[in-house]
């Protein structure tokens, strides 16, 4: 087993035109983005792909790798999306289930894969721990291997599991990882929350999106008996669901008994909870978010959130205009995936208004808004004021199930848009 100092392995490894694959979210490895701006002054033409980027490291900021370097974030974060504007920085669009084969397409050889990992086993094998959404596929096309060993990632079951031998070298790394802390539900979250669960009926498999939404969905459900969990991302929320025994999984038509995710992100806790926990299996994105499989759940109800949506049900969950704030995700995959499942429903939970108290249900998308989940696909929106069931449903008979789940402040005058456009 080959141990180095994280700047050795740097240097060895990141040459130029290589391209370079990092894993993301609570497996972020804080060595290689804290140390690869200075090595890649020395270096051309190489390409490196992330996600969900922690922390504004300096490889993002750093004006002096124009034309060095070019970072392609899957999933932007608030700590990195001011630097769009950035030469070096462009933002991927695609569906999470896509990732890989899309990354294949345009870079059908991928030089080195960086990431995290557990405390190597008895046996000869370490844990990605907490995300496999595309780092074990693409970890096994890469040339090299570098992953950083951290005592604080768990040792996970499912598709997370890499035998010594494949590692080219090791870094050892400690300290905390990137935490998504639980948000404190308001009234508008919980009567949101309130109106959600009635939707959800024993024995539904879930998916959970992030947010004050599902934090608050938490303590709602928890009348529910026998649900399952199918889910692009393990939370808090979810961990307090299985740990009061209202999810136990007995009902799910695939992965019976288990709890399915592609990554976990929340906070040391969650983490722990995750060690070597048998109910736990974590598989690739393209599996689990892969809409045909998870349209095979019984009574699937996937829940995600938006920016606004307008009067005929464009979602936009990506973006204020044309700025980009996160990424499409798993989005579009759970919400038509869900559909397809027998008793299964799709659902948009929202608060009605802004925090600067602006209409999210809209005449019209903002010029530049990028639509998530087109009208077509939609199934249900749900805000503090009620749900909005437009599937099938006409795009005048939409328009009043919308305008009666806004905000009232707003109601008059979106039926006035709404007459002007044609829609009524």
């Amino acid at each position: 087993m080959d141990v180095m100092p994280v700047e050795a392995a740097l240097k060895r490894f990141v040459r130029d035109h290589a391209v370079v694959v990092t894993a993301m979210a609570a497996s972020e490895p804080g060595g290689f983005f804290s140390g690869v701006h200075q090595v890649l002054q020395d270096c051309t033409g190489v390409v490196i792909w992330c996600a969900n980027p922690s922390r504004s490291y300096e490889v993002f900021h750093d004006q002096s790798l124009d034309g060095r370097v070019e970072l392609r974030p899957l999933f932007l974060t608030a700590s990195v999306r001011d630097h769009q504007s950035q030469p070096h920085v462009h933002y991927v669009p695609q569906h999470l289930s896509q990732w890989v084969r899309n990354i294949l397409f345009r870079c059908p050889k991928i030089d080195l894969f960086w990431g995290s990992c557990s405390v190597p086993d008895s046996r000869g094998f370490v844990s990605l721990g907490p995300g496999v959404c595309y780092e074990a596929e693409l970890l096994r096309k890469a040339e090299h291997v570098v992953l950083e060993i951290n005592p604080a990632i768990p040792f996970t079951h499912g598709a997370t599991t890499v035998p010594l031998r494949m590692v080219s070298a090791f870094v050892e790394r400690s300290g905390p990882l990137p935490e998504s802390l639980w948000k404190q539900p308001d009234e508008e979250d919980q009567k949101i929350a309130a109106f959600v669960a009635d939707l959800i009926q024993d024995g539904s498999t879930l998916q959970l999106g992030i947010g004050s939404i599902p934090d608050a969905l938490t303590d709602a459900l928890m009348n529910k008996k026998h649900l399952g969990i199918h889910t692009e991302m393990i939370n808090n929320s979810i961990q307090k669901l299985i740990e009061a025994g209202v999810v136990d999984g007995s009902q799910k038509t695939i992965w019976p008994d288990k709890v399915v995710g592609s990554f976990a992100f929340g906070t040391a806790e969650l983490y722990q909870f995750l060690d070597r926990n048998p109910v736990i299996e974590l598989h690739p994105a393209s599996v689990v978010v892969d809409p045909w499989r998870i349209g095979r759940n019984h009574r699937m109800v996937s829940v995600n959130s938006a920016v606004e949506i307008d009067m005929t049900g464009q979602v936009c969950s990506e973006s204020i205009g044309h700025l980009e704030l996160s990424g499409i995700g798993g989005a579009f995959d759970t919400h038509t995936g869900a559909q397809r499942s027998p008793d299964g429903r799709g659902i948009i939970a929202l608060k009605s208004t802004t925090r600067q108290g602006v209409s999210k249900i809209v005449s019209e998308l903002q010029p530049g808004a990028k639509v998530s989940i087109s009208r077509n696909d939609l199934d249900t929106v749900v805000t503090e004021y009620g749900v909005a069931e437009l599937k099938g449903r006409s795009v005048a008979a939409r328009a009043e199930q919308l305008i009666a789940v806004a905000h009232p402040s707003f109601r008059d005058q979106l039926r006035y848009s709404a007459r002007k456009n044609g829609y009524l």
